[in-house]
């Protein structure tokens, strides 16, 4: 493949671990199921593709079965996680095939395994750093898109605290975005509880952000963190505001882990609202 198809394919393979990871925080059975589906599949498909120059009996690659191939190219150089990726294997036949289900701490287990080896095979086999396969240009409304590109640079700079403040903005912006979308401001008048500040509308988008990710309590408890409700000037709605606070990152470890899990909860969901409400423009 050529240098803009390789990273192409790469960036697919991290889109695809990234939903895996996704699905191993939800504990429920079928996310267990499609998290090692989807890091089994990462798995197979790099090993197939450095398997391309390799010559095996039995008809060509696309015939032969993986345990074959990944035998064969660790034979060639020893793979990062070899005798895991075996049992994840085994683990992912099961599953498919005899329905045997591994458990919520199995999973996360070999989500760390193909973490790894997604990383280590990224450069060993392509030469191309794994944190450089950047998915920001993915993001639809461009606002969010900038910030979370500005937070990258500053993460790199190491500044923490203003790269921790633009992915929370982005997040915040985010939420805000699908907040307009699922508000009804018919309600706005009509007040949920004793507290004056807290509407029937803003109670009815709460309630459909808790229906939406009832099966994703990770990213829910993240928008939990960020208040969201319509803003007023002189009782006449004038848009949508978050509130949210900002954490302190460690190292640069700490903060590309947040800024990983926040560009996958942006990637994941930005589908699930009419594309027409991102924004185009800064």
């Amino acid at each position: 493949m050529a240098e803009d198809e390789i990273k192409s394919f790469l960036a697919n393979m991290k889109l695809v671990y990234q939903h895996g990871v996704s699905h191993s925080k939800n504990k429920a059975r079928l996310h267990r199921f499609l998290a090692i589906h989807n890091c089994h599949y990462v798995v197979e498909q790099i090993i197939r593709e450095r398997a391309k120059d390799m010559t095996f009996k039995g008809g060509p690659l696309q015939k032969i079965g993986f345990e074959v191939i990944i035998k064969r190219v660790n034979k060639k150089k020893t793979i990062q996680g070899y005798n895991y990726l075996l049992q994840l294997n085994k683990t992912r036949n099961d599953a498919e095939h005899s329905n045997m289900m591994p458990d919520a701490d199995a999973v996360a287990f070999y989500v760390r395994i193909v973490g790894d080896f997604l990383r280590w095979s990224c450069k060993e086999y392509f030469g191309v750093d794994f944190e450089s396969l950047a998915f920001e240009d993915r993001i639809y409304d461009i606002p969010i898109r900038n910030r979370m590109i500005e937070a990258k640079s500053l993460i790199e700079k190491e500044d923490f605290h203003g790269a921790s403040l633009k992915m929370y903005e982005a997040l915040g912006a985010f939420k805000f975005m699908w907040f307009s979308f699922l508000t009804d401001i018919r309600f706005e008048n009509i007040k949920a509880t004793s507290e004056p500040e807290y509407s029937l509308a803003e109670a009815f988008a709460d309630f459909a952000f808790k229906i939406i990710l009832s099966e994703d309590e990770a990213t829910l408890e993240e928008f939990s963190k960020i208040k969201t409700a319509l803003m007023k000037v002189d009782d006449k709605i004038t848009g949508v505001g978050s509130r949210y606070l900002v954490p302190l990152f460690k190292d640069k470890e700490e903060a590309n882990k947040h800024h990983e899990n926040i560009l996958n909860i942006i990637l994941t969901y930005q589908d699930r609202v009419p594309n027409s409400i991102w924004r185009k423009k800064e």
